[in-house]
C-alpha cells in the first residue's frame, strides 16, 4: 500500500536523517557540506519545514527521577458542572509539565504532573480534593519509573520522500512473534537509584532544555564554574543516565490522533512491546512496572483503524487494556518544572503551602 500523505520529498527527508544522526551542534555550514545541498538551499528547505510544523527545534531526553523528582501520567474523568472545570487549575499548578482533553476509557484532561518523591502522595492529595469538591469522578494514576523513546523507521519513507507502510507486514510480524517469539526487544522496569546532586546540576540539566546548542563555555559562566568542572558534571548526570541524549522532532503528517495505550498484564508485558515495537513510527514508552506500562502514539489519521487491527491481535495478552485520545494538547515545555527546586532547602518543592492556599480559595470559589 504506497499513500502519499505528505509533501516531503526525499531531500526533506535526508535533512531529518542528517539531524537525526549528528545532532543540534551540527552547523548549517557542516550539514551542507555533508548532504552536498548549497546551504542557501538547506536553510530554505530547514524553514520550511519548521513553518509547517513537520520540523521542530530539538529536545534534550533527560530522566529526573535520579534527582528526586517523580512524574506521574494522570487521567481524570470529570463530573458535568456549571461552569465547566476551569483550565486555570492547570495553569495554577506549577508541577504541570503538559495536559490535553481526552475521551476514552475517562473523558475529561490526561496530565503530566511531577511530584518529589519524598513526598509521592502530593498528588493523590489534590485529586482527592477535586473528588470531594465534586469536579471529578475517578482519576488513574500512572507512576513513572521510566519513559523510553523510540524514533522513526525513517526506511518507509521512499525515495520520492513517500511514506509506504503496509499494515499487513505489521499483522504478519505480530503473528511470527506470538507464534515463534522471534524479537530481540528486551524490556527493562528497574527503578532508578537516586544519585547526590546540587542546584548547580539541576540549573545545568534546566539550561540543556532551554538551548539545546548551550556550549560548555556557556554553561561555565551561567554556573560559575570552571569548565572542567562543567564537563565532569555533564558527563557524570550522562554516565548515570539522567541525561539520555536529544533528537529532533519530526511530523511528518499533516493530519494526526494522538493515542494514550494503558495496558497491565501480569505475563506478558514484555510480548506486547515486542509487537508495538514493530511499528515504524515514534512511540514514547511510560513504564510504571514490568506489569503496567503505558505507550503514547502519533497516527496519520488514515491509520487509525490499521493499528486497531493490530491491537485485536494483542488484546488477548493484556489483563486490562484501556485507550484515551488526545486532543488540544497544551504543553508547558520543561523549564518551570526546574524552578521548582529550591536551593536554600536542597528539595523539591511542587505543592508549596501557598499552592494549596490557593486550591482552597479556587475550590470554595466555584
Amino acid at each position: 500500500m504506497i499513500q502519499n500523505r505528505i509533501s516531503l520529498d526525499n531531500k526533506d527527508l535526508k535533512i531529518i536523517r542528517a539531524l537525526d544522526r549528528y545532532g543540534p551542534d551540527t552547523t548549517t555550514k557542516e550539514l551542507s557540506k555533508r548532504l552536498m545541498i548549497p546551504p542557501r538551499t538547506l536553510r530554505y528547505r530547514l524553514s520550511r519545514m519548521r513553518k509547517y510544523k513537520y520540523l521542530q527545534p530539538f529536545r534534550y531526553s533527560t530522566r529526573e527521577r535520579s534527582i528526586g523528582l517523580g512524574e506521574n501520567i494522570i487521567v481524570f474523568d470529570l463530573l458535568p458542572s456549571e461552569p465547566p472545570f476551569a483550565e486555570a487549575f492547570f495553569e495554577k499548578t506549577p508541577a504541570v509539565g503538559w495536559y490535553a482533553f481526552t475521551y476514552g476509557r475517562m473523558n475529561g484532561f490526561l496530565a503530566n504532573i511531577v511530584y518529589p518523591l519524598e513526598d509521592s502522595t502530593s498528588n493523590v492529595r489534590v485529586l482527592e480534593k477535586l473528588k470531594d469538591a465534586g469536579l471529578i469522578s475517578d482519576y488513574m494514576i500512572l507512576d513513572l519509573l521510566s519513559y523510553p523513546t523510540k524514533g522513526w523507521d525513517f526506511s518507509k519513507f521512499d525515495s520520492t520522500g513517500r511514506w509506504r507502510w503496509d499494515w499487513q507486514k505489521w499483522y504478519d510480524r505480530i503473528d511470527s512473534i506470538l507464534r515463534n517469539g522471534d524479537s530481540n526487544f528486551v524490556f527493562e522496569a528497574r527503578e532508578q537509584t537516586q544519585i547526590p546532586f546540587d542546584s548547580k546540576d539541576v540549573h545545568l540539566i534546566k539550561m540543556l532544555h532551554e538551548n539545546p546548542k548551550v556550549t560548555q563555555k556557556q554553561m561555565s559562566v551561567e554556573l560559575d564554574l570552571p569548565i572542567s568542572q562543567v564537563r565532569r558534571r555533564f558527563q557524570r548526570l550522562q554516565d548515570l543516565r539522567v541525561i539520555l541524549g536529544y533528537k529532533p522532532i519530526f511530523t511528518p503528517f499533516k493530519d494526526t490522533l494522538t493515542l494514550m495505550c494503558f495496558i497491565e498484564s501480569v505475563s506478558s508485558v514484555e510480548q506486547i512491546l515486542a509487537c508495538i515495537y514493530e511499528l515504524p513510527y515514534t512511540l514514547d514508552i511510560y513504564v510504571e512496572s514490568s506489569t503496567r506500562i503505558g505507550i503514547r502514539i502519533r497516527l496519520s489519521t488514515i491509520d487509525i483503524v490499521g493499528f486497531f487491527k493490530g491491537l485485536d491481535r494483542i488484546r488477548h495478552l493484556a489483563d486490562s487494556l484501556s485507550m484515551q485520545i488526545l486532543h488540544s494538547i497544551v504543553s508547558f515545555g520543561s523549564l518551570r518544572l526546574y524552578d521548582l527546586y529550591s536551593a536554600s532547602e536542597s528539595k523539591w518543592i511542587t505543592h508549596s503551602s501557598d499552592y494549596y492556599d490557593w486550591l482552597e480559595d479556587w475550590l470554595n470559589a466555584i
